[in-house]
């Protein structure tokens, strides 16, 4: 495929797979130092299978191909890529409330788990305002290896996001979007969930490998152990 006819995160990953070609992740990853900067094999795993890298990632794992004279020629692709995301992420949470809405969010959630331990009412948050009452039919965790989605609805319903569980190296804790209400951990590493923001309230151990996915919580925050 060439390069302008990439439209989606997973086919600039499977690009990038394809440009990898015999070198192993590993390999790519202990190659691509760049201005202090490097990737984990992890991170090069969750690149190739559809996390849309930044600018400073691209550029490593490049440069952990020895490719980086196509960094002219992907990076516009990449902007390209991560734009078309936007409109998804600020449909979730609107730009001007991002720094608002968790705090407010934190309280109607909290009221709403204890109204739904006394009436049965299942409760499915999304930050469009909506809620559905009544129980509501499982959906099938879907979870990219290697990585860790979040649902804002109970029992893995509503629009998932898909993070890299060292999203950032030196493990500072990473907010989410939404109010996340299930969770799936798919990486080898075991993240820590808040039910505040900055990674305060209540803690949940999540357990990699996928064993135990939670489809009923209450997080908006996290940062893996």
């Amino acid at each position: 495929m060439d390069a302008v006819e990439i439209v989606s995160a997973q086919e600039f990953g499977a690009y990038l797979r394809e440009l990898r070609g015999q070198l192993t992740q590993q390999a790519v990853a202990r190659r691509s130092n760049v201005d202090r900067a490097a990737l984990t094999r992890q991170r090069v795993s969750n690149i190739e299978n559809g996390a849309v890298p930044t600018a400073q990632q691209l550029r490593c794992y490049l440069h952990g191909c020895g490719r980086l004279d196509l960094l002219d020629e992907l990076e516009p692709v990449r902007r390209r890529i991560e734009a078309s995301a936007a409109p998804a992420k600020d449909a979730v949470h609107p730009a001007g409330a991002r720094r608002r809405v968790p705090r407010r969010l934190a309280v109607s959630v909290a009221a709403a788990v204890t109204a739904a331990a006394v009436t049965g009412v299942a409760v499915g948050w999304f930050m469009g305002g909506r809620a559905s009452e009544g129980t509501a039919a499982a959906g099938v965790p879907d979870c990219v290896e290697g990585s860790v989605c979040f649902w804002p609805e109970p029992n893995f319903l509503g629009r998932k996001i898909t993070l890299p569980p060292d999203y950032f190296s030196d493990s500072r804790c990473q907010p989410l979007p939404f109010v996340a209400r299930s969770v799936q951990n798919t990486s080898k590493e075991r993240q820590r969930l808040f039910a505040g923001t900055g990674c305060t309230g209540q803690v949940t151990i999540l357990q990699h490998l996928n064993r135990a996915p939670l489809p009923s919580v209450a997080v908006l925050s996290y940062h893996h152990s």
